[in-house]
């Protein structure tokens, strides 16, 4: 598959994300999420710090949100922790790119726009397969200088409206550190970090993938 001609099951998958962020949906313990909090962007907060840090040591002046969700936190404050933090467009003080193809306000991808920094927070596990890697490949097509990945490695309390885990995607960190590596051979000017993370016997993990830096550098 190419950025130009994405798979079926990928049509279908953002026909299923555009529902849910209109109707909700439910999760594997029978609840239900209301559509005002279906993927608001609140998986981003965990990382705010980290990203500002990569902001202030990169030099960054522009980045995309690639996958924001509804992006509710670019607009209001949150907490971390004990901390009030101000809405993310504050904080990072940036000019900033929201895009997420499966909701309207933010749909719209410009083909030849570059940014200093793109940001994918917990998206490519919901991602076909067979598109991984031209989704992969465009991040480095528009990154100048940094690409923040978080990525999860396990299944998803969220289900898709026909009843299948909302994870299509589950991968181990080799997987995607493979993934990675083939395409940063020709780009070894733009640093990588993506954040695994793992669940084994439910206590969560997070494995760095580090390319020409160190997540230390930006704790």
């Amino acid at each position: 598959m190419t950025k130009n001609y994405p798979s079926k099951e990928y049509y279908k998958n953002l026909n299923y994300y555009k529902d849910m962020h209109k109707n909700g949906y439910h999760l594997i313990d029978g609840r239900k999420r209301e559509a005002k909090n279906a993927y608001d962007g609140k998986s981003t907060l965990a990382y705010a710090e980290i990203i500002k840090k990569i902001i202030n040591n990169e030099n960054i002046s522009n980045m995309i949100d690639y996958g924001c969700g509804k992006g509710n936190f670019y607009m209001n404050d949150f907490k971390l922790g004990n901390k009030l933090i101000p809405p993310l467009s504050k904080f990072w003080n940036i000019d900033i790119k929201l895009y997420d193809p499966c909701y309207e306000k933010y749909s719209k991808f410009v083909k030849d726009e570059q940014f200093d920094l793109t940001i994918c927070i917990d998206v490519l596990e919901h991602v076909p397969v067979t598109d991984i890697d031209w989704i992969l490949e465009r991040f480095f097509d528009i990154s100048k200088k940094f690409i923040f990945i978080n990525v999860a490695c396990y299944e998803a309390i969220a289900l898709l409206p026909d009843g299948s885990n909302a994870h299509i995607n589950i991968q181990k960190p080799i997987w995607w550190s493979n993934k990675i590596e083939k395409l940063i051979k020709t780009r070894k000017e733009v640093k990588v970090i993506c954040i695994c993370t793992t669940k084994d016997d439910g206590k969560i993990k997070h494995i760095p993938l580090e390319y020409g830096c160190k997540i230390k550098d930006y704790l």
